[in-house]
């Protein structure tokens, strides 16, 4: 096994490394350590309970189905400001020019909070496509450091494709909407909503079963429907399946026979929503509803997205690294809050808080007491338990900044946590949270 001084090197390598039993680089590796990897820790309806506590308790998750038919204006622009807050500090443009006060009026005064009427009715729909969920109504890049063009501190994060949302304010000119999703509140483009009724948006989200368990998977090519022709679908995307699909009846202009039919929205000239079959290909790596929830199948999840680049908010078609937890474990059929700060505090989940003050002695226990599928916070960051071996517990994580052998990993690596910035993390840890808790242990402590 490998040793610390050889930390893994940024694991952009490792499609080139032949596989082995004894190979670090590979899930198998870490399971065959891990006792009770195969064991379900929580069944369908240990998972559904799951889910139910983490909308009735986590302020940052909604339950759409909940939403009330109206709103008061007061909420929908408090709402709308606590989500559209400036950064603080000087920013700049992507070419280095600082921004002044005159962008930062007009991202203001796109807002266009004036107009939120006394009575807000939300409108319901569909995300069509992946969708960026932005700060701010605009395609604007802003950094905080020129030299670090790679974080926009505009963006949010993304929606897949079949995410229901409400709407609850546009711009002026309507090209973007203000959205309200399950994971997060923000602006998106329009075109990449599908607006409908309130009962079929979520009636076509309660009849969402087959679960993308890949990295990235896509839809079949048809030259009949490009809206629906090699869709690109994140794991943990879930879509219906048609399961009452004719057989010998064609998708598309292709045989279903080698393939899964789900139902895609889409939408008509006039933004609407219309919701049409599709194809994904058998070979594709999807799910008949989520993966049992087993530690054995966060390793295996946690590992499609090896080498991946680093993705602030979802960007470059890639996540960030609460964004590759959620991921991971939305594979497995679990909600999770989308950024760390709710993940670590959240309190529908098993979290042990690490107070500043404690002992290296005592935070080292409490890392090392952790299984394979835990998560470890510091305070902007979260990674992911595969093991241990003699220098100590491994982490998987999705990291910008952090330091590996190959230089600066800006992507998903395997390390050694113990190695991770000279050792100093142990005492950057803030929090560590068991997700997949044994029955008698889902309280928070």
């Amino acid at each position: 096994m490998l040793k610390s001084p050889a930390v893994v090197a940024c694991i952009l390598v490792a499609a080139v490394i032949p596989a082995r039993a004894d190979d670090p680089l590979l899930a198998d590796h870490w399971i065959a350590s891990c006792p009770d990897a195969e064991r379900v820790l929580a069944d369908a309806e240990a998972v559904t309970a799951m889910n139910r506590r983490m909308l009735a308790e986590e302020r940052s998750v909604t339950d759409l189905s909940r939403l009330p038919a109206t709103l008061p204006r007061t909420e929908v622009v408090d709402r709308i400001e606590r989500q559209c807050r400036l950064p603080e500090g000087p920013l700049v443009f992507a070419d280095g020019v600082l921004v002044g006060d005159e962008p930062r009026r007009h991202w203001q005064a796109s807002l266009a909070l004036d107009v939120v009427p006394a009575t807000v009715e939300p409108r319901f729909g569909l995300v069509v496509r992946r969708a960026a969920i932005r700060r701010f109504p605009t395609w604007q890049r802003v950094h905080a450091r020129a030299a670090d063009t790679d974080i926009d501190q505009f963006q949010e994060t993304a929606f897949f494709p079949g995410t229901p949302v409400a709407a609850v304010h546009a711009t002026t000119d309507r090209d973007w909407w203000f959205v309200i999703g399950p994971t997060y509140a923000g602006w998106v483009a329009a075109d990449s909503i599908a607006l409908g009724d309130r009962a079929e948006v979520l009636a076509y989200a309660a009849r969402a079963s087959r679960v993308v368990t890949a990295a990235r998977a896509a839809t079949a090519f048809t030259p009949d429907l490009p809206a629906v022709s090699q869709l690109p679908l994140d794991m943990g995307t879930t879509l219906p399946e048609r399961y009452d699909w004719p057989a010998g009846t064609p998708v598309n202009g292709q045989s279903s026979a080698a393939s899964v039919v789900v139902d895609l929205p889409t939408r008509d000239t006039g933004g609407a929503l219309r919701v049409v079959p599709a194809l994904i290909p058998g070979a594709a790596d999807t799910h008949d509803g989520p993966l049992p929830a087993t530690r054995a199948n966060v390793l295996r999840q946690a590992f499609k997205f090896l080498g991946e680049r680093y993705g602030w908010g979802h960007d470059f078609d890639g996540r960030d690294c609460s964004g590759f937890v959620c991921e991971v474990y939305r594979s497995l059929g679990i909600l999770l809050p989308r950024n760390t700060r709710d993940q670590a505090v959240c309190p529908a989940l098993a979290t042990t808080s690490v107070a500043p003050d404690w002992p290296r002695s005592r935070r080292l226990e409490a890392i090392h007491a952790l299984l394979p599928g835990d998560l470890v916070y510091t305070r902007r960051h979260v990674m992911i338990v595969v093991g241990r071996d003699d220098d100590g517990p491994w982490v998987i994580h999705d990291t910008h900044e952090g330091r590996t052998a190959g230089g600066t990993a800006n992507g998903v690596v395997l390390q050694p946590f113990l190695a991770i910035d000279g050792g100093d993390v142990i005492d950057a840890v803030t929090a560590v949270v068991t997700v997949l808790a044994p029955p008698s242990a889902t309280a928070p402590r």
